[in-house]
């Protein structure tokens, strides 16, 4: 192949005097420079041609392919191009182009160094332009959480929201304008930091010193039902959930559509488990629906949407489902499961009427499910009688199972 090398070239935390003498020739040598504002701005005195990446990259993409034979082009990355950086972008979109990538100093690695934490004790997630991480569930577990912040999601509307944990005992630290004259560098606690006012220019180190305290620090599932606020309204046992989730066959980043979300508890094991996934839960009835709101609270996901309405009218519209549990149909299986047409997802279904095993059964089969698996569990709890112990039976529950590929 011939034609020219383009660069991917890291420029570091912002300062120029953090940008390395390799990269620096690389981008003294080009032709053409292709950056953001602030980042073409540190070389306007090479008076080099510029393009300026302004959040629609197609163009830049279009250009690289057409010009990268004729020209030297260098796209300038901010911090390092292994963390959260056009190139996994641009090499994705040009596989057959050569780029030499040339790493920087991240403003991670510039503020972990202030800061004395080694990158190997992080959980690095990034929540510039992203709404769909699962913040305070990843902070619940892991001792040091670095958040890159952006738009609405400054530093202190993330405090905000880390300042509900009430079971957490988290320190913050906000590091802002990194490298420059003006950089900022404070630590206090998530309701301290939420009060602050923070540029767009700012990274977050949390440290969470309890992460043994949230609710549920285990790995297994089947929750103890009094984890749970129960109030009037059925809930599926801890037994029986265990079974389920095993069904399930759940990811850490499967997506996951339940129907008949009762109190949540169901709810709440799979969005534990699909902690980089997410769960969209459907409920009918109102009372359900609050207390399902107060157990995902008291548990701090941020990874469920809970819809209220009914099945099959009320199922949101979403693709690339990794699995579906049915908890009550309300009468509705076949409709319900019809919805799906033929889409490639695994399904559980858990009845406690023999008509409704009956139904799940034939809707399975008619709409091409496969390997299909029935499994009913009796489970019978003790109870204290005096000096001794009963065991209590409790309704046997049908659990069915299958996949579509």
């Amino acid at each position: 192949m011939s034609g020219k090398t383009p660069y991917i070239v890291g420029i570091g935390p912002g300062n120029h005097e953090y940008i390395y003498p390799l990269a620096q020739k690389a981008i003294e040598g080009a032709d053409v420079l292709i950056g953001g504002k602030r980042n073409l701005e540190e070389f306007a005195y090479l008076k080099k041609e510029t393009v300026v990446i302004d959040g629609k990259l197609a163009p830049v993409v279009a250009l690289i392919e057409q010009q990268w034979q004729e020209k030297s082009i260098v796209v300038l990355a901010s911090g390092d191009t292994g963390l959260f950086s056009i190139r996994a972008y641009l090499q994705k979109k040009l596989p057959k182009i050569p780029f030499t990538v040339l790493p920087g100093i991240s403003s991670l690695q510039y503020l972990i160094a202030k800061c004395n934490v080694n990158l190997n004790d992080l959980k690095i997630i990034t929540l510039h332009g992203n709404h769909e991480v699962n913040l305070r569930d990843t902070v619940a577990r892991n001792p040091v959480t670095a958040i890159f912040t952006g738009g609405s999601n400054s530093p202190q509307a993330i405090a905000a929201r880390l300042a509900t944990m009430n079971f957490a005992k988290l320190s913050v630290t906000v590091g802002e304008n990194l490298s420059y004259p003006n950089e900022v560098l404070v630590t206090d606690t998530p309701e301290a930091i939420a009060k602050m006012h923070f540029g767009d220019l700012s990274l977050m180190l949390v440290k969470n010193n309890a992460v043994d305290e949230r609710p549920w620090p285990y790995h297994t599932m089947g929750l103890p039902d009094e984890s749970f606020l129960r109030d009037e309204v059925p809930m599926t046992k801890s037994e029986i959930r265990a079974i389920i989730s095993s069904k399930l066959r759940l990811k850490a980043d499967s997506k996951v559509l339940e129907i008949g979300a009762g109190t949540g508890s169901v709810t709440i094991e799979a969005a534990l488990t699909v902690h980089e996934g997410h769960v969209w839960a459907l409920e009918k009835n109102p009372a359900a629906v609050e207390l399902c709101k107060k157990n995902i609270e008291r548990f701090c996901l941020d990874n469920v949407t809970l819809i209220e309405g009914t099945a099959p009218e009320a199922i949101p519209s979403l693709s690339d489902l990794d699995a579906i549990f049915i908890g009550g149909s309300g009468g509705n299986m076949k409709n319900i499961i019809e919805v799906f047409g033929s889409a490639p997802v695994r399904l559980v279904v858990s009845a406690i009427t023999v008509e409704s095993v009956a139904e799940a059964l034939d809707a399975m089969k008619e709409f091409g499910f496969e390997g299909i698996e029935i499994v009913q569990a009796a489970v019978a709890r003790s109870k204290r009688a005096g000096s001794k112990h009963l065991m209590m039976g409790m309704n046997p529950i049908t659990i069915l199972s299958g996949e579509r590929k």
